[in-house]
């Protein structure tokens, strides 16, 4: 499967860019930054936001251990899976 990102907001720690941009990936491999889509490719219209690669959120809290009633990783992966992270 391609797919490719437009009006992005390309984030590269490692490079230090941080810019508007687009992105083709193929099977989870980056093809090609600022091209046109390929054809075939699926086009996705990220609006401004952001894309960039593995993103940790270290202040997530959830109810592990002892509250397994509220929350589990999980459960809480699924949550953050569902909302786009």
């Amino acid at each position: 499967m391609i797919l490719h990102f437009q009006n992005a907001r390309l984030i590269d720690p490692e490079a230090g860019t941080d810019a508007p941009g687009s992105l083709t990936v193929k099977d989870g491999l980056i093809l090609a930054r600022d091209g046109t889509a390929p054809k075939g490719a699926t086009t996705i219209d990220c609006g401004g936001k952001c894309l960039a690669p593995g993103i940790v959120d270290i202040g997530v809290k959830i109810g592990e251990p002892g509250e397994r009633h509220r929350e589990s990783f999980r459960s809480a992966g699924l949550a953050a899976a569902a909302g786009g992270v």
